[in-house]
């Protein structure tokens, strides 16, 4: 199990950014919190593989139902990840298994972030 925030750190814009590792092997993670129950991502639109959020910690599209990519506009389901608008519709971000213990979200995929994030890197077609 690695820890990733607190589910306390969701705060008031239900959403929390995280990075496992650095450089080329950093994982960038984003754990969401939709109807009391969390979910996490890898951080990256399906599209062209950015970063979800416009600013640190905020990655809800003004309507508080969608998250939102700051490079296209497409909107994400936060409970299944899929994409309903936008570029990469049909697509859906890459979820990632997490568990709750004692008020602190962790993740506990298989395989290490460096493995995930390299994988992912690899599915870029640019």
């Amino acid at each position: 199990m690695i820890f990733l925030c607190r589910i306390d750190d969701l705060g008031a814009t239900a959403a929390k950014g995280v990075v496992l590792g650095e450089g080329a092997d950093a994982l960038d993670i984003v754990v969401v919190e939709k109807n009391g129950t969390r979910y996490a991502y890898v951080n990256s639109c399906p599209h062209q593989f950015i970063p979800l959020e416009i600013f640190p910690g905020y990655f809800f599209a003004e309507d508080g139902n969608h998250l939102i990519c700051s490079g296209h506009g497409a909107l994400f389901e936060p409970d299944t990840g899929k994409c309903v608008l936008g570029p990469c519709r049909g697509d859906a971000l890459q979820p990632l298994a997490i568990t709750e213990k004692d008020g602190a979200v962790y993740l506990i995929e298989q395989r290490s972030p460096k493995d995930i994030a390299q994988t992912r890197r690899g599915a870029r077609n640019w």
